[in-house]
């Protein structure tokens, strides 16, 4: 949800998710967040470790929101997070291909007359 502040502040609005992806985004999130704490523990290692700071703290303020149904925005840091993050994830579960299949198969069952869901 793209937040038009041309004051350049930050506010609290609600955080407008369905229930049924709040389970899902926890996940998400802590996952990546276990991911980035355990990549702080080596940060001599890191390109960019600054940066695996500011993810992690993302993650941290998202999971808040999810767990109080508001969110301070605008919050590019959790923005580019997420961004890289879906990416990233997409690219693991292989996301084109899957989403490919599912609109080609239930295309066919659509000309075969058979549920759309």
């Amino acid at each position: 949800m793209a937040i038009d502040n041309p004051m350049g502040g930050t506010r609290p609005v609600p955080l407008d998710i369905p229930a049924k992806h709040v389970p899902v985004l926890r996940a998400c999130l802590t996952g990546w967040l276990e991911g980035a704490r355990e990549d702080l523990k080596a940060p001599e290692q890191l390109h960019h470790p600054a940066k695996a700071q500011r993810e992690a703290e993302a993650f941290e303020r998202l999971l808040a929101a999810l767990a109080t149904g508001q969110i301070v925005l605008p919050d590019e840091a959790a923005r580019e997070a997420v961004a890289v993050a879906t990416a990233d994830d997409d690219e693991a579960n292989n996301y084109r291909e899957v989403a490919a299949n599912h609109d080609a198969l239930h295309a066919l069952l659509g000309v075969l007359g058979g549920p759309s869901s």
